[in-house]
Parts: C-alpha cells; structure tokens; sequence
C-alpha cells in the first residue's frame, strides 16, 4: 500500500466528508446497493408510430394524435384535437367517436358518412388525421452524483432544464472489479479518515 499526501480545496474536503457520512456500508442513501451511483434523470417521450401489428407490444400505452403536417402538435383525444381545430366551436354538433364507430354520422357538409376508423371520424369533422402515436415515457440519465444529496440540489436548481426530474440510485454492477469501485472505495476511506480526525480535535 502506498501513502500519499493530498492539497484538498475547501470544497472538496467537505464533499469526501459528507460522503462518508453519507454513503456508508448499509447507509439509507445507498437505496440498498452496494456499490450505488446516483443520477438525475429527465423523463423524455419516446413516439411510436401506430400500427395495428404492434398493438400486442404497445397496446397498453397511451396514445396521441395530430393533425398537423409538422407533428409539432398532439393531443391526447380525438375529442381535444376536434375542439383545439375549431377553437371549441366545431361546425357540426360534437358527437364521441365511441358513439358513431361501426356507425354513421352526418359530416360537415351535411352528407351521411360512414365511421369505420378515427380517420373517417375525423374526416366526417373536415380534419385530415397526420399522425396516431404510442406515447412512452422513458427516463433519461442527465447528471451523475457520489452524493444523493447532491443529485436533489442539482433538481432544484436546473428544475428549468428538466422535464419531471427524479434521482435514481445505479449500483455499480454485479462482481464490478473495474475502476470505479475502486475509486469510489478510495473516495470513501479519504472522507472516514477526515471525519475521524475532525472527531478527535473536537
């Protein structure tokens, strides 16, 4: 074992003490790893195109549709995407799509049509359906932290940045014998060791 002597800055001796304190063997910060990393993750929107052959994977999931050429816009209902088109005034009375499926209803230009899918509902309304999209929220790893602490100020102040933030606790993987356990077990002898001896001139 080699000794070494390290210049530490305020800063950093204050984090490897809160550290020890922190994440020890067991700690509650630890989330139940061992060898835990914590991240900030954003929550993102993944689109899936829809498609009647994917409905056993994604049938559970929320859906979307627009009527915009860009798909810049979506609406989570037939019935918002209707009254959102026509500022809440649509030319003909609202009637669901649930009512008229497999039915008819009569369309905006007064003639009686055929509803056997949402494109024919909307159709019946003078809308042109663009996109019908799965909606699955996935959570993505933005900022990474030794302390848990540290991830919940790093919400607080980039709460602008994030789209309904949470921290995750990673362990650092199952029999990991790479570098950062290693480190991660370096950072937390250094803090023990500054704790005790603030311990001892107290």
């Amino acid at each position: 074992m080699k000794e070494i002597t390290l210049a530490l800055t305020e800063r950093q001796e204050n984090f490897l003490k809160e550290f020890a304190k922190k994440q020890y063997d067991g700690a509650k910060d630890n989330v139940f790893t061992e060898t835990p990393i914590h991240t900030v993750q954003s929550k993102v929107e993944r689109y899936i195109p829809y498609h009647e052959d994917l409905m056993d994977y994604f049938g559970g999931e929320k859906i979307k549709y627009s009527a915009c050429d860009s798909y810049e816009i979506w609406f989570e209902s037939l019935e918002d995407l209707i009254m959102d088109f026509f500022e809440d005034e649509p030319p003909i009375p609202y009637v669901s799509y649930e009512a008229v499926e497999h039915g008819t209803m009569i369309d905006v230009m007064g003639q009686e049509q055929e509803i056997c899918s949402e494109k024919d509902y909307l159709a019946a309304y003078g809308i042109t359906m663009t996109g019908k999209t799965w909606i699955i929220d996935e959570w993505k790893d933005v900022a990474w932290f030794f302390i848990r602490d540290e991830a919940k100020r790093y919400i607080e102040y980039q709460r602008h940045n994030l789209h309904a933030p949470r921290v995750y606790t990673h362990s650092l993987g199952y029999s990991n014998r790479g570098d950062l356990p290693e480190f991660r077990e370096m950072l937390l002898t250094i803090g023990q060791s500054l704790n005790k001896e603030e311990q001892a001139t107290a």
